[in-house]
Parts: structure tokens; C-alpha cells; sequence
């Protein structure tokens, strides 16, 4: 021991004026330094101050990456997230974004390897300056091994914060010999946060942009920049004169990396802070139902699905990239078109049934509806689970209160701030219009516009999925048509105005015609489909008297609900989903082939590696001469029929069918119609089938459904880049099959079917 300590005090023991022995002292003592450094840092990256990322961790960063869909024509449609956040490459991002960035935040980032000891000495000099800003020590390098790594250090202690420092320098060290400079600013521009649940660069110019970062113009990309130093503190929604300061210091600073000129720095610091904001809430934008419904499907996916390692995907943080049929010029156009009807709707339809509840009246009637509805509410079952008394829960019902409620609006639907007691409310929503609009390729089943409701913060239920199903009226006529086709009914076919007589059934049985013939006139089948009597439908059921035939045929063309083999079956008092029965009707548009409606293309993962695809499903449904037959026949609904008003309403000069729907009290409105390259079906009623409109003027499907088919048809076959055709409609490979019919019905042709009509 006291050997040691004679060691060290020679050591310590010199002559100073002997230059070799201080030279060879102070050495020892800087390589000792610097041998102390490398092995506290040696250290620090085995762990000294905690478990350090390997290489695997810092080449992949475990970031949640949000699944995106993507429309047909390439669109963001939304994504689903834990961190809302989509990767963008280096190539995507614009050069303003990079140059403002790296002038703002690390000038010396191209000449330094993490650690930039000339920014870090004049930061920790100026620190004691007063009046100085010696800026932060921190280099791109080290906030992104921040970003990625240790987060969870950002509101530490003062000596954790220590720690942090020294295991970012190392962590930007080992980022700067694993990534060249390129890759270090696509990966920092990939993690930092914008608010609003906005993770990445890409996410953050869409929220708020509604642009790729490719597209970002010099002041857009300075206020993205801008936000970095505090997304809340400089939020160009809340803080829209700090947000602008901030903005132009980044203009100002591009200036002086020569990013812009100062004439652009000028002119662009006078602009207004303008953004166009995109919440990315799943339930705020376009195509809110599909999106949620594609949710579930993905994720029953998932769970039947894993990845290499063995692992199941997860939705909300593996990057997975979801490529859908949805084109989203037509799936705004369908959303304008609906919004823009159901505002009028909804005026008129409060305007007839002014101070009174629909409920209480017409067939459907349940006059207890309101109050079934309280009893099932949320808020009535916890009350009653506190030992509320009924009294005391009517009265807090019937209590006005502040609240926002969702409102029909012009093009957009919107909530707006109202008093009203919860039994009001209750009683309000129950009469808001509820739709479903679905449009399907005839030809592929590519689904391409898809509304389930008016929205999706207030109500869930999709009216389009295949387990939501509504009465569906006469649009169920042209099943029961086709079907009399094949039993050797023709167009001309004459079928006379009476009380059909159906065996077995009661005679009383005698459903409303539209009285445009006189009693027992000889009518044209052709001519009551186009005018959709109930009178001559009836008829021809009871003379094919074949219920379960026409339930097999309608199972042909893939309704797969529940039907009952009852003649009343031909008016449409079956309960069937929309989606069910745009798909059927694609057997009519596309010769007797049927065309499974799908939404989903293929998926990937984040690498664009493709995980699954998905594909056209068609079946041969009916034969092509039932097909082509009923279709002309359709077409006389739209050109002379229930539907006239639909070309010179909308302009409409393309080839179309189709056919209007409409149930008992008004309760249900529906309008199907197709091309050859595209079948369509909206549905307008209301949650409840006991509420209804008051009339056949607001409440029928030509009234209340088709207008919304014939805005969405305008709008969509006017944007060439929709390319929606106006081809005529294929006729039968085999010709020969179609050319005894005869379409003009002369009065020796009436002789003729008369004395050989089917049912005579």
C-alpha cells in the first residue's frame, strides 16, 4: 500500500522545467482521458446506463406504422392506427421539407457524424449569456435516436436526462454509421408528431394539406417544419399568429440555406396561415362506412393470417397497406348527391308530420316506440342501475339540456350545438332519414362508392352490409318478370286488369292497382312492369302459381336471405340487404352473369410485399335471353315508367334500366338501376320501419331514392376521368334467340298472345 501511494506521488512528483517529463505526463494523462471516454462509452453501449437498441433495432425502429386503404384511383382513404402514422420514402418527401428542416433545425447536419461539438460548446457558452440564444445543442441525428428510443425520458429528472443525453450521442453515432444522411432525415420525418394524432410527415400533410408531401409548397412545407418545435404551441388551427411567426422564421431561415430566394421569402411571409384540415378520426371523411366495415373484415383477416416469425398481423401498427375497388371521385359524388337530396327530405318531411309522431300511425304503427326506446337506452340503464324510481327517471328525461345533435346540412352533414331534454332527442333521431347507397361494376363486382347512413359518429348501423336488411317493395318485381320469362311469358304477353285469383289463397287477396286500365282490360306485361302494378304482378304470380320457383330463382341470382314461398313474395315484403340486391341485379346488367360485389383488391404489408390478393367471383345465373328480355323491359321504367323523370331531371342520355321501390306506409324508399357497366342501388328510410314519411310525394322511391342515383349518375358520367361509358347494352351471343320477340304490341299481336297467354 505505501508502495503504491510513493508510485503515485512520484507521479504526481515532477520538474516542471523538464519539458520531456511534462510532455510525458500530460500524454499519459490524455490517453488515460481518452481510454476512460471509449470505455465509459464502451459501456454505456453494452448497457452501463440501461439496455441500449442493438443494430436489428436501430436498422428496423419499432414504430407503429398505420394500415392504410387506398382507393382504386390511388387516394388515401384513411388508415387505422395506434400511431397515425404512414412511411413515406426519401424520394417522396419535397425538397423545401428537407431544406427547412436541416436550416432550422441542425445547419451543420451534411458535416458532422451525430454530434455536433461546434453547436453543443456554443449552446452550453450562450446558455450563461444573458440575452443570447446559443439554440439547442441537439443534431437531427440525436432527436431522431431521441424519437425512436427514449421517449419515455422526455419529462425525466435532471440526472435521467443526463443519462439520456449520453445514450443519445451514442445512439447517433451508431444512426450515422448505419444510415447515410438521406435515410436519417426519411426516417426522422417518419417518427415526429404533428398533433391530432398525425405521426410522420406523410399523415401530417394530409391532415393538414389534404397533399402528398411530394405536392407541399415552400410556405406549407415551412409550417410543418414550424411544428416540430411544438405541434400544440404552434397549431395553425388554435394559434394561428404564432403558427405564421413560426412558419416565417423557418421562410427566413431557408433563405439563408438558400432553399428560396429572399424576394419568395418576402412574398410568402405576407400569406395567411391557410391550411386544409382533415381530421384523421376514422369516423371524420369519405367513405366512413366502408372504411369501418373493411376494419372488421381486416382484422377477422389477421387473426386467420400471421406474419414469417409466427406472429399475428396487427391492424393498427403493422404498416399494412389495404388496396380497395372504391373509386373516390364516385364515392364523393355519391356522398354530395346524398347529402344534398336528404337535406330537402328532411325538411319536408318534418313539415308534414309537424306535431305529430309517425309512429303512432299507419300499418307499422307502434305507439309505444318512444317509450321502448328510452327504456333501452344507455342512460335509462344506468339510472336504473343508481335506484332511480321511474318518475324520477321521466323527469330527468324530460329535463332540457345542452347538447349536440347531427343535422342534415347542404353538402356536408354536421352536428350542431341545441337545448333539448334526452326524451327529445330520442324522439329526434328516430325520425332522421337513414340511407344506403351502393354502386357495383356489373361487369367486374368492383364495388365503387359504398354509404352506409348519414354518419358514422351517430349512427353505426351500415344500411349496406348483408345483415342489414329492409323491406324491399317492387323492386323485387323484376324477379318475379325474369321468372315469367322463363315460364314463356313474352313482353307482349296480355295480361287482363283483374283480382288475381291464386289457388289456396283468400280470395280477399286483392292488392291495389294503379288504375291506369279499366277493369278487365288486356295489358302487356311489359306495360305493368313499366308502371309497376301491384294489380297485374299479382296476377301474374297466381297464374304461374309457383311461389317456391320464384324463391329457387331469386336464390339463382344470389339473394341469399330468407324467403317465404308466398305470393305476396312478388310484391316485396321480404326483408333483403342492399348489398344482396345490387349484386343480383348485376344477372341483368351482365347478361345472366352474376358478379359478386368485393371492396378489396389485395393487401400488403409496409414493404409492399403482397400478403393476399383478391379477385372477380361470377357465376352463370339466369340464361342470356331472360337477361337481355327483362332488361329492355326495364328499360321502359326509366323511359316511360315509375321512373320518367329521371333523364330530363338529370340530363341523362345514357342506356339505362331500372326500377323504383316502394313499402307498406311509405316506410321504405328504393331505386335500383344499371348500365352495362354499372348497377346502383339507394335505400332512404329510417332505423325504425314504424316510422315512415306521410305520403307517396316525399316518401316514394322515385321521390325519396332515385334523385340521389340521378345526381350520383350526372355528376360521375360528366368527369371523363371516371370514365363511365355510354355503351348500349350486349345483346345475346346466340341472336337468333331474341328475334321473335316482339316489342310493339300492335292489336293483332294482342289477338295473338291473348288466345295463347300462359295463364289463360
Amino acid at each position: 500500500m505505501a508502495k503504491s501511494k510513493s508510485v503515485i506521488g512520484r507521479f504526481f512528483k515532477f520538474n516542471p522545467n523538464n519539458f520531456w517529463e511534462v510532455f510525458v505526463r500530460v500524454q499519459i494523462i490524455l490517453w488515460t482521458f481518452i481510454l476512460f471516454v471509449v470505455l465509459f462509452f464502451v459501456g454505456v453501449n453494452s448497457g452501463l446506463l440501461g439496455k441500449m437498441p442493438d443494430l436489428d433495432a436501430i436498422q428496423n425502429p419499432n414504430s407503429a406504422v398505420s394500415t392504410t386503404i387506398y382507393s382504386a384511383d390511388f387516394e388515401v382513404l384513411g388508415s387505422y392506427y395506434t400511431e397515425n402514422r404512414i412511411e413515406v420514402s426519401y424520394d417522396e418527401l419535397s425538397p423545401y421539407l428537407v431544406k427547412g428542416l436541416v436550416a432550422t433545425e441542425d445547419k451543420r447536419f451534411y458535416d458532422h457524424s451525430g454530434i455536433d461539438l461546434k453547436g453543443l460548446f456554443r449552446a452550453i457558452t450562450l446558455a450563461f449569456v444573458p440575452g443570447q440564444d446559443g439554440g439547442g445543442g441537439s443534431t437531427l441525428t440525436q432527436q431522431l435516436a431521441k424519437n425512436l428510443f427514449h421517449s419515455d425520458f422526455q419529462h425525466a429528472g435532471v440526472s435521467k436526462r443526463l443519462f439520456q443525453k449520453i445514450k443519445e450521442w451514442v445512439l447517433a453515432a451508431k444512426l450515422e454509421r448505419t444510415f447515410t444522411k438521406e435515410e436519417i432525415i426519411n426516417i426522422y420525418f417518419n417518427t415526429v408528431g404533428f398533433h391530432y394524432n398525425s405521426y410522420g410527415i406523410k399523415t401530417a400533410a394530409f391532415t393538414y394539406f389534404y397533399k402528398t408531401p411530394k405536392e407541399l409548397k415552400p410556405e406549407e412545407a415551412a409550417l410543418l417544419v414550424a411544428m416540430l418545435n411544438g405541434p400544440a404551441l404552434y397549431n395553425p388551427r388554435t394559434h394561428v399568429e404564432r403558427a405564421m411567426d413560426r412558419r416565417n422564421l423557418v421562410l427566413r431561415r431557408m433563405t439563408e440555406f438558400a432553399a428560396i430566394t429572399q424576394h419568395q421569402c418576402d412574398s410568402l411571409s405576407k400569406l395567411p396561415v391557410k391550411i386544409n384540415f382533415h381530421n384523421p378520426d376514422y369516423r371524420e371523411g369519405s367513405a366512413t362506412y366502408i372504411r369501418e366495415y373493411i376494419r372488421q373484415e381486416l382484422k377477422n383477416w389477421c387473426d386467420k393470417n400471421k406474419k414469417p416469425d409466427g406472429t399475428k398481423w396487427d391492424v393498427y401498427e403493422d404498416g399494412l397497406k389495404v388496396y380497395t375497388t372504391i373509386d373516390s371521385r364516385m364515392q364523393k359524388y355519391a356522398e354530395a348527391a346524398v347529402a344534398e337530396h336528404l337535406t330537402g327530405l328532411q325538411d319536408a318531411y318534418f313539415k308534414e308530420w309537424k306535431g305529430k309522431d309517425p309512429w303512432k300511425f299507419g300499418s307499422r304503427a307502434k305507439p309505444d316506440l318512444l317509450d321502448k326506446m328510452m327504456k333501452q337506452s344507455e342512460r335509462y340503464q344506468d339510472l336504473k342501475a343508481q335506484g332511480k324510481t321511474d318518475a324520477q327517471i321521466k323527469k330527468i328525461f324530460e329535463t332540457k339540456i345542452k347538447m349536440e345533435v347531427f343535422n342534415w346540412h347542404g353538402d356536408k352533414s354536421q352536428s350542431v350545438d341545441t337545448v333539448m331534454s334526452p326524451l327529445d332527442s330520442l324522439r329526434y333521431y328516430l325520425q332522421i332519414i337513414q340511407v344506403g347507397f351502393l354502386a357495383v361494376d356489373a361487369k367486374s363486382g368492383e364495388v365503387k362508392a359504398w354509404i352506409g347512413g348519414p354518419n358514422i359518429r351517430y349512427f353505426q348501423l351500415d344500411h349496406v352490409k348483408k345483415t342489414t336488411k329492409r323491406q324491399v317493395g317492387s323492386t323485387m318485381k323484376p324477379f318475379l318478370y325474369a321468372f315469367a320469362l322463363e315460364r314463356n311469358y313474352e313482353p307482349c304477353t296480355l295480361i287482363p286488369y283483374l283480382a288475381p285469383e291464386c289457388p289456396g289463397i283468400d280470395a280477399s287477396w286483392n292488392p291495389d292497382g294503379t288504375d291506369k286500365w279499366a277493369e278487365g282490360a288486356m295489358v302487356p306485361m311489359k306495360d305493368g312492369l313499366a308502371a309497376s302494378d301491384n294489380r297485374i304482378t299479382s296476377r301474374i304470380m297466381c297464374d304461374i302459381n309457383d311461389p317456391n320457383g320464384l324463391v329457387q330463382f331469386a336464390h339463382q341470382c344470389e339473394i341469399e336471405s330468407k324467403l317465404d314461398a308466398v305470393p305476396s313474395l312478388c310484391l316485396g315484403t321480404c326483408d333483403i340487404s342492399l348489398y344482396e340486391m345490387v349484386g343480383a341485379y348485376t344477372c341483368f346488367a351482365n347478361l345472366g352473369t352474376y358478379s359478386k360485389p368485393y371492396f378489396i383488391k389485395r393487401i400488403e404489408d409496409k414493404d409492399g410485399n403482397v400478403l393476399a390478393e383478391f379477385g372477380e367471383v361470377h357465376k352463370e345465373a339466369i340464361p342470356e335471353k331472360t337477361a337481355y328480355t327483362l332488361t329492355e323491359m326495364l328499360k321502359g321504367v326509366i323511359n316511360k315508367g315509375t321512373a320518367a323523370s329521371l333523364r330530363p331531371r338529370y340530363g341523362l342520355q345514357m342506356p339505362l334500366a331500372g326500377k323504383t321501390g316502394t313499402t307498406q306506409s311509405n316506410a321504405d324508399a328504393w331505386f335500383m338501376c344499371y348500365n352495362p357497366d354499372i348497377v346502383i342501388g339507394a335505400w332512404v328510410g329510417f332505423e325504425q320501419p314504424s316510422v315512415h314519411f306521410a305520403s307517396n310525394r316525399s316518401g316514394a322511391g322515385a321521390t325519396a331514392a332515385m334523385p340521389i342515383v340521378g345526381a350520383f349518375l350526372r355528376k360521375s358520367f360528366n368527369d371523363r376521368a371516371v370514365q363511365l361509358k355510354h355503351n348500349e347494352f350486349s345483346a345475346p351471343a346466340d341472336s337468333s334467340s331474341i328475334l321473335g320477340l316482339n316489342w310493339s304490341c300492335t292489336p293483332e299481336m294482342d289477338t295473338l298472345k291473348k288466345n295463347n297467354s300462359p295463364g289463360h
